[in-house]
């Protein structure tokens, strides 16, 4: 009786959730090694096919917030960010600001990611960099320009071994609440260590010196890239950060008014 063989192939995130069988060929009951090459997928395309093991969600519940204030901790304590402390955990007085957004990204039920938002407007203007950029973001609120705060960008220490894709799919989340909150400034307040990546993939760069930053270990510098910019460059450069509207409202809700 004839049967049908197959490989299993598994991808760096894919690994945790499913695997890909890629057809062998047999000829009389023998199995006959496929010898045509294969083209090895670009590092755009592998992030495309994991977006379909990805989900983004905004913590809500009270559950949902512990869990990221966890993971936050884990992971600024294993890279050296924070000290241990006993609750095990890692957040601040912005994490209850009425402007607070926590967005995660789970690998199917897992929580794998997570980065915090806070934008300004005319009912909420503060925004965690202005304590200590304040100075260098000054024209950008005298112009009257809507601005966004990624902070406390933390992947869970123990999947950062899956390979380079979780950092690019994390960073999305950055897109993804810059067009549905119709920022057109985009701060990334980070270490200099990392502003290869973040000039890379989205198109920041520094206006300021690195500075000490409340309650992390190390100094942070402040960085920017305009909407308009992102979308004509890095989109093309990295389509996994392009989305739709209905994605959008999928994951925050309605747009604002």
């Amino acid at each position: 009786m004839r049967r049908k063989l197959g490989l299993d192939v598994f991808t760096s995130v894919n690994a945790l959730l499913t695997f890909q069988r890629w057809p062998c060929h047999t000829c009389n009951g023998a199995q006959i090694a496929m010898n045509a090459p294969q083209r090895v997928p670009t590092f755009n395309e592998k992030l495309a096919l994991s977006l379909a093991n990805v989900t983004y969600r905004v913590a809500r519940t009270e559950a949902e917030r512990d869990a990221v204030f966890e993971l936050r901790y884990r992971g600024y304590l294993r890279d050296g960010g924070i000290g241990p402390n006993p609750a095990q955990r890692f957040f601040d007085a912005w994490d209850n600001a009425d402007n607070v957004l926590l967005l995660s990204m789970y690998l199917g039920e897992r929580l794998a990611s997570s980065v915090r938002f806070h934008m300004t407007g005319p009912s909420c203007a503060r925004i965690p960099a202005f304590d200590t950029f304040g100075d260098v973001l000054q024209p950008f609120v005298a112009a009257g320009k809507t601005i966004i705060d990624p902070t406390r960008f933390v992947i869970d220490p123990d999947l950062a071994r899956l390979g380079p894709e979780l950092p690019y799919l994390t960073l999305r989340m950055i897109a993804l609440a810059a067009e549905h909150f119709r920022a057109e400034i985009i701060l990334a307040t980070i270490r200099v260590e990392h502003l290869i990546m973040y000039r890379r993939v989205v198109g920041h760069r520094p206006i300021s010196e690195p500075r000490t930053y409340p309650l992390l270990a190390r100094p942070i510098v402040c960085t920017v890239a305009e909407i308009e910019r992102m979308r004509e460059t890095a989109y093309s450069r990295h389509p996994f950060l392009d989305s739709t509207p209905a994605e959008r409202e999928a994951i925050f809700g309605p747009p604002p008014d």
